[in-house]
């Protein structure tokens, strides 16, 4: 099994599963990431080149299942830049530009230490389980909450935002933070999901073409091997996160988001039990 882990191909197919499903369900890619490098023999973190390119197999997941939503954006572009066209439309992306704009600074202030925690397995675990108390609260104050129709006022959309720049940290799923606080702000599910995987957009983009401009000479010395990595990982990721977010979507319509909670707070309390007890902090 260690020297199937070994191999470059294999291991961008496995990693691309994992980023397609973990970046969409909310239960953080990053701290199931961090999970299978403590736990499985010769599993590692992907390289930097690597990360980019599975990071753009989830954003290609993304503008496939909401491309009409982005080519309505692209004909209408120059009706809202001059603050015409359809309001609600015009609301939904000026929440994404206006809860970027956190989530940037956040990010960038926390980068140096997301290193550390990902070698804490005590501290993904309870990140998880903060995760599924995220969703469990946010189903919950979403009953109480005064109901918006259509995408989020660009007050609950700075709110987001802030949450999603938190949500950098192993084990706190970004889709899961933004959907819940989206639904704890009163944004029906529907429109919460939307607006969290748009909003996906320019927070995976924007990391991974960081990521790629400050490593440029790790990027140029890839190997054949992993070349072919960098196609089928990729692929695997857009794939699979293609279907994931058509089945966050679903969950979301009948009700069944609470299982994500429950799964991320068994895995979380199992995590940092088991962290704790092997005293497996780094």
């Amino acid at each position: 099994m260690e020297s199937q882990l070994s191999s470059p191909l294999f291991h961008a197919v496995i990693l691309g599963v994992v980023q397609g499903l973990t970046e969409f369900l909310p239960v953080s890619s990053s701290g199931h990431l961090a999970l299978m490098q403590a736990v499985i023999p010769g599993f590692e973190q992907p390289g930097v080149f690597l990360d980019v390119m599975l990071h753009v197999g989830t954003l290609a997941a993304v503008v496939g299942y909401f491309r009409r939503d982005l080519f309505q954006l692209a004909g209408s572009l120059p009706q809202l830049i001059r603050l015409g066209g359809d309001p609600a439309e015009r609301r939904l992306w000026s929440g994404v530009v206006i809860a970027s704009v956190p989530t940037a600074v956040i990010g960038l202030l926390l980068e140096d230490r997301m290193e550390a925690m990902m070698a804490s397995v005590p501290l993904v675990g309870a990140a998880l389980m903060v995760t599924g108390l995220l969703l469990l609260s946010g189903e919950a104050l979403a009953k109480k909450a005064a109901p918006q129709a259509g995408p989020p006022s660009l007050g609950r959309a700075l709110v987001v935002g802030v949450v999603q720049g938190i949500a950098v940290t192993p084990g706190i799923s970004r889709s899961g933070s933004t959907i819940a606080a989206a639904r704890a702000l009163g944004v029906a599910p529907s429109e919460a999901a939307r607006f969290s995987f748009l909003l996906s957009l320019p927070a995976i983009g924007g990391a991974a073409l960081l990521s790629a401009l400050k490593n440029l000479d790790a990027l140029a010395a890839a190997s054949a091997a992993e070349v072919a990595g960098y196609v089928v990982g990729p692929l695997a990721a857009g794939v699979v996160g293609f279907v994931a977010i058509g089945v966050v979507m679903r969950f979301l319509r009948t009700g069944r988001f609470k299982w994500f909670a429950v799964y991320c707070l068994a895995l979380g309390s199992l995590s940092l039990g088991l962290g704790l007890y092997f005293g497996h902090a780094g």
